[in-house]
């Protein structure tokens, strides 16, 4: 331990000889009473040490010291909490016995270790260890991927010492789990639930079909068929639409593993979203009925939309555009360079401008008009964009460039979602995957937002938010126009697929932009946003907006909104305002068909909206039942780690405490405090100011 100051400790001198010359002037001016000579020798070193003291604080005394810190090691149980733990015949073990012989585990481990749970199921879900803790196993999915995911965000600098990861190892959505943990630096101690013995079943195993059609065309659909020992049997399969049978076939099961598809087509007679129902016989000894039946959707529509991305020169942000385009059936994605496009705007529903308009003055006359005819665009500016011609387009932004020597320069800039967008919604999961976008280069510069302006994304700048826009959008009386301030978002599809080996999170933020864009869409004075189908774990939010007879956004009226069940019941409640919009969150309802209306009082006019929209079943937990317990060897051995049976759980505890290698880190750090806020260091001067005036007292002094 060490005393430092501001000041060089010389000071100190200067302290103590400030201490003498105030206790010897005192005492030796002090002559009412006489003092024998040691006590008055006593009084006068009490006070100089007093004021010596006290003055040494004007210099900032610390004290250093060497503190030891001791960082356990992290030991997270991570519990499947999905409802495929409970589905099979020993559910009663996982729903009585198991929770008891978990919560002895956890707590075997005491003070040493500091444990965190989490319970897996769609989404990670950390739970508290001061209470003994019991799984609800009530997830419609399992993600096993997720939770390596979030331990390599949140405790890469801790000091991990292992996962004791229980489950049926059957995942249903992210990728798989043994790619993410090659290269984990702790052990996974994997006990395998479930069971890995095919169960006596039948069921349908999956249905592929296009997510959309169009008005009366015939679509094929492949429905998959899976029995397990029931050889001999036959069974009957169905296909409703509305209630009313569209297609049957009968099953003849020929063997103990029986696979089968069955091919069929069907017209697509009605548009908008069109609901199917899939049945096939219940057999005796089924070890569940809930896979014998699905739903699945088709959205029926009159015709696609097209869309022409026009372009001043290759660029690799085009064909990754195109790409996540055309991934849905709506659009007719066209590609065409700056000087070659000779087609009538009005045949399309949007145009995507890349770096135009350019510097080298082409396409000045398709823009020119695309806004005399009102076709909604969207502009993404780069360094060959003419800043200034764009500034004259009207899209609701503007960009002043800032630079050097007459050279305009460029920032790298990653995207931050604006809580308060309410455009339209998009998943929790593409909304996850923003942060791990790389930056796309914009410039730099002052941006400004017009009013009426609605920023989508904003740039993160060296980790520093900013209020500089990456997408905005923006509408005036005839057109919606969205900007992109920046060119490299085809790195953010790569940086998708190296995340979670796919696409999904990206195509679903350019499709929702280009659906939001389309000028096609609803153009009415008073516009509600909602899917036709939502999936029963997923909260349903809803956004509006009301316009003037001008076509100017505001939000001023109240919406009412009333939804109705299939059983008749109606509840009604009022949308919330937020900026010039509207937003209802109508929060998971059960599953079934709604009917909804909303209305609104505008002047002395009244519009009103209604539709319907379905809560569909997520059955992906009951689609397989048979445990993967070769999943959990494998995460076991690639991670060092060990692999028990549900039986041996109790070995657990002496398979971790036998592992030298997970133990607690003992470090040694400096630390410093002010002697200023020592209660001790006031007591010392307290205490001799008293014995001081004691003595004075007892001497006859005041």
């Amino acid at each position: 331990m060490s005393i430092l100051t501001e000041y060089s400790l010389w000071f100190g001198l200067l302290c103590l000889l400030l201490g003498a010359i105030y206790a010897v002037a005192l005492y030796l001016r002090y002559h009412d009473i006489e003092f024998d000579k040691r006590p008055k020798w006593i009084m006068s070193i009490l006070r100089g040490v007093s004021i010596s003291l006290i003055a040494f604080l004007l210099l900032s005394p610390m004290i250093r010291r060497p503190v030891k810190e001791v960082d356990k090691p992290v030991l997270i149980f991570a519990i499947d909490n999905s409802s495929s733990m409970v589905s099979l015949s020993d559910s009663n073990f996982y729903r009585n016995e198991f929770p008891q012989q978990l919560n002895q585990l956890i707590h075997s481990f005491g003070d040493k270790y500091d444990v965190k749970t989490y319970f897996l199921g769609e989404q990670n879900e950390i739970v508290s260890n001061k209470e003994d803790i019991t799984p609800a196993f009530d997830q419609k999915m399992t993600n096993i991927s997720a939770l390596f995911t979030e331990i390599d965000n949140v405790y890469s600098q801790h000091n991990v010492g292992a996962i004791v990861l229980i489950t049926d190892g059957i995942y249903n959505t992210g990728s798989n789990p043994q790619y993410q943990t090659q290269n984990i630096k702790f052990p996974v101690y994997a006990v395998g639930a479930g069971d890995t013995t095919a169960p006596t079943d039948l069921r349908i195993a999956d249905i592929a079909h296009n997510k959309q059609t169009f008005l009366g065309n015939f679509f094929p659909i492949e429905i998959k068929i899976d029995a397990t020992h029931l050889a001999g049997h036959n069974a009957q399969l169905t296909v409703f639409h509305k209630d009313d049978e569209v297609f049957s076939k009968n099953i003849n099961i020929r063997g103990n593993q029986h696979f089968e598809t069955v091919k069929l087509v069907l017209e697509a007679k009605e548009k908008g979203t069109q609901k199917y129902r899939v049945e096939i016989t219940e057999l005796p000894n089924e070890i569940t009925y809930k896979n014998n039946k699905t739903t699945f959707f088709i959205n029926v529509v009159d015709s696609r939309e097209k869309i022409a991305i026009v372009y001043a020169g290759a660029h690799p942000d085009v064909s990754a555009i195109k790409q996540a385009l055309e991934k849905s059936d709506k659009y007719e994605v066209e590609t065409f360079a700056a000087d070659e496009f000779n087609k009538n705007p009005r045949d399309y529903s949007l145009f995507i401008f890349h770096q135009l308009p350019c510097q080298k003055k082409l396409a000045g006359k398709l823009l020119s008009e695309v806004q005399k005819q009102g076709v909604s665009s969207l502009y993404i500016i780069g360094n060959q964009t003419d800043i200034k011609e764009f500034n004259n387009l009207g899209a609701g932004i503007t960009i002043t460039p800032s630079g050097s020597n007459g050279q305009v320069m460029m920032n790298d800039a990653t995207p931050s979602l604006n809580a308060n967008f309410l455009t339209f919604t998009f998943s929790e999961n593409a909304q996850q995957m923003l942060k791990y976008y790389t930056p796309v280069s914009t410039f730099f510069g002052n941006y400004k937002v017009h009013n009426g302006g609605n920023v989508f994304l904003y740039q993160k700048i060296n980790k520093v938010e900013t209020n500089y826009p990456l997408i905005t959008f923006h509408q005036n009386n005839r057109q919606r126009i969205g900007v992109i301030t920046g060119t490299g978002i085809w790195n953010w599809r790569i940086q998708n697929y190296l995340h979670s080996q796919n696409f999904d999170a990206f195509d679903e933020i350019i499709n929702q932009m280009a659906l939001y864009l389309s000028v096609k869409g609803d153009k009415s004075n008073f516009r509600i946003n909602l899917q036709e189908v939502y999936n029963e774990n997923t909260p349903i939010e809803l956004s509006a907006e009301v316009y003037t007879e001008s076509f100017e956004l505001i939000n001023t009226p109240d919406i009412q909104f009333s939804l109705t069940n299939e059983e008749g019941k109606e509840f009604t409640s009022l949308f919330s305002k937020k900026n010039n919009s509207y937003y209802l969150n109508l929060g998971k309802l059960p599953i079934g068909d709604y009917q909804w209306k909303a209305s609104t009082l505008v002047g002395n006019n009244t519009y009103t909206k209604s539709g319907t929209f379905t809560v569909q079943e997520i059955e992906l937990e009951s689609m397989n039942l048979i445990a993967n317990h070769d999943l959990l060897r494998v995460i076991a051995e690639q991670s060092q780690g060990k692999y028990f049976e549900m039986n041996d759980l109790a070995k657990v505890e002496q398979a971790v405490k036998d592992n030298e290698n997970i133990k607690s880190i003992v470090s040694y750090n400096k630390k410093y405090s002010l002697i200023l806020n020592s209660w001790i260091y006031f007591v010392i001067i307290i205490l001799l100011f008293g014995i001081e005036w004691f003595m004075r007292k007892w001497g006859g002094g005041y």
